[in-house]
């Protein structure tokens, strides 16, 4: 009798975990309201940065419900090179063992294309390597052609950074990088448009104070910002001709796919 009920525990607990995995996978498929929103995956323009050339995401392999719309949207989109701010190459292959029946094909190929550069950005601003590490990721991007995706975990702290670096360098104004910045909030947190707007304004007071050296409440519109980019990346190790193929292929405009 007792081997009777242990083999019917065995059989519900299979039964159990067969539909966990069900509707773990029925729900990465559900659609959502907003597809571009919910993965945080927008076109960056702002600047003199070209039409549909440079995008940014949440990651687009984790395995979360978020990564499956960032894949499908980066598909769409055409993009050819990936910076992944977050992540070893080790961590990444990890991510695709784990989630082999996860919707990140697309994603994949361009890993084993050897067009996706994982910078594995952990350490903080304060540590030398942070900067070596931003340039090394946008000398890859200043060697091939987008379309780009710049992406982190959820697409909003390493990301947001780089990209406002990137916007200095194409001379976007303070208030085009203060309303993409603050997008992440309300994608991300879910942030009312004034709370998001908020919490921009202080992060772009700390990128920038970062950035350039300067005291925190500066006035940024008032900065040559494009001067402190280019200095930025210079000290982390790229040259000048770099830089120059860096702004050439963002400059770029594309049809969208």
């Amino acid at each position: 009798m007792l081997t009777k009920i242990k083999k019917y525990i065995v059989f519900l607990l299979i039964l159990t975990t067969i539909f966990s995995l069900h509707v773990v996978n029925a729900a990465e498929q559900t659609p959502v309201k907003n597809e571009a929103d919910y993965a945080n995956f927008r076109n960056v323009r702002a600047g003199k940065i070209g039409r549909n050339i440079l995008y940014r995401s949440q990651h687009p392999a984790n395995g979360s419900k978020r990564s499956y719309y960032a894949n499908k949207l980066a598909q769409e989109n055409g993009i050819m090179y990936v910076l992944n701010l977050s992540d070893s190459k080790r961590q990444l292959k990890k991510y695709f063992k784990k989630n082999k029946i996860s919707s990140s094909y697309y994603y994949r190929t361009l890993f084993e294309k050897n067009r996706v550069y994982t910078a594995h950005m952990k350490d903080k601003h304060t540590n030398s390597s942070y900067r070596k590490k931003v340039a090394a990721s946008l000398k890859f991007m200043s060697k091939h052609n987008g379309p780009y995706l710049v992406h982190c975990q959820v697409g909003r702290d390493r990301t947001g950074f780089v990209i406002l670096l990137l916007e200095c360098l194409m001379e976007a104004s303070y208030k085009d990088m203060l309303n993409d910045y603050a997008k992440s909030y309300v994608n991300v947190n879910g942030c009312s448009f004034d709370k998001s707007q908020t919490k921009a304004i202080q992060c772009l007071n700390e990128e920038f104070h970062y950035m350039t050296g300067k005291k925190r409440g500066t006035d940024w519109t008032k900065v040559n910002l494009v001067k402190y980019a280019e200095r930025y990346l210079r000290k982390g190790g790229m040259s000048s001709r770099e830089i120059t193929a860096l702004r050439k292929r963002l400059s770029v405009s594309r049809s969208r796919h």
